[in-house]
């Protein structure tokens, strides 16, 4: 992102805190004039006396939530991260063929698997993870005319969803807040993007979604970092007990493509998967568009 979009980044992160500008500069011992001048992007040399980290440390953000940042300061845009190909092989990237091709390929996985967006738009989905998680057919009609329709965020927050149903209320909490805080680390550095404005404005809706706003704000104050802690055991006699593991699957010039994949953590849960794709065999469905032209 260039310099004006790292200035927004800043202040809405700034912003999720509640604070001044004067705070800030207290909590980073970065001046106030010099974060002023980084908001209005005004600031051409971020690098210099260690202001980059100064600020994370300040916004206490956690070590991946750190990697997007120091990432967002260095000015490369989406569409530069991309090596161009040779003159004489010039290859232009066709998002309906590319979905196409990934879709036919997920088809075939016995595993629940699905394919999001920078976003946590859900792109692609076999048809394993729709039956594993069972999601209400109410909670798709009409979500393509919803901004985040079928966000990841939805699923896990809409007053009408049946995650809590399938999570255990011991650590359902948990569960929320750690979603919460993926979602906050994977869209860090497209938070200018005029999508994401309207996609969170959507979630802090209390009525649609009553606990996200409670979770977005609550997860600004832990202390825990999801990835420095060991993986933990899990009950042996909960048929619904899995890890999620995320794969960078493609960079494109429209952002990252990300590949979820459901790994069974005991044996009833495998045994309920290797049940679940006889029943529903090979195919996927496809979802959110991409690129969308809202996201432009």
């Amino acid at each position: 992102m260039n310099r004006f979009e790292f200035g927004t980044l800043v202040a809405s992160l700034r912003e999720d805190l509640r604070w001044t500008q004067l705070e800030l500069a207290k909590r980073s011992g970065v001046d106030i004039s010099v974060i002023s001048n980084i908001e209005r992007g005004e600031r051409r040399t971020l690098l210099k006396d260690n202001m980059l980290v100064k600020l994370a440390d300040g916004f206490h953000l956690t070590s991946m939530e750190r990697m997007e940042f120091l990432f967002a300061a260095c000015g490369v845009t989406e569409a530069e991260k991309v090596r161009k190909e040779e003159a004489h092989k010039k290859k232009y990237f066709d998002p309906k063929s590319f979905l196409k091709e990934t879709g036919e390929h997920i088809a075939c996985f016995t595993l629940p698997v699905f394919i999001t967006d920078a976003f946590c738009d859900i792109l692609l989905a076999n048809n394993n993870v729709l039956e594993f998680y069972g999601i209400p057919p109410h909670l798709l009609q009409g979500a393509d005319t919803i901004i985040g329709g079928y966000n990841e965020m939805r699923y896990i927050f809409a007053a009408n969803t049946n995650f809590p149903d399938i999570i255990d209320n011991d650590t359902l909490e948990e569960h929320a807040l750690i979603n919460v805080r993926y979602f906050r680390r994977r869209t860090l550095r497209i938070r200018s993007k005029p999508y994401f404005a309207k996609l969170l404005n959507e979630f802090l809706d209390n009525k649609k979604y009553p606990s996200f706003e409670r979770c977005w704000r609550k997860i600004l104050f832990e202390d825990f970092d999801d990835y420095s802690l060991p993986i933990k055991t899990t009950d042996q006699k909960n048929g619904h007990s899995f890890i999620s593991t995320e794969t960078l699957f493609a960079l494109t010039p429209y952002g990252e493509i990300y590949l979820h994949q459901l790994l069974p953590s005991n044996q009833k849960t495998a045994d309920r998967m290797e049940k679940i794709s006889k029943k529903a065999g090979e195919g996927y469905q496809s979802f959110a568009l991409f690129p969308d032209k809202r996201k432009q």
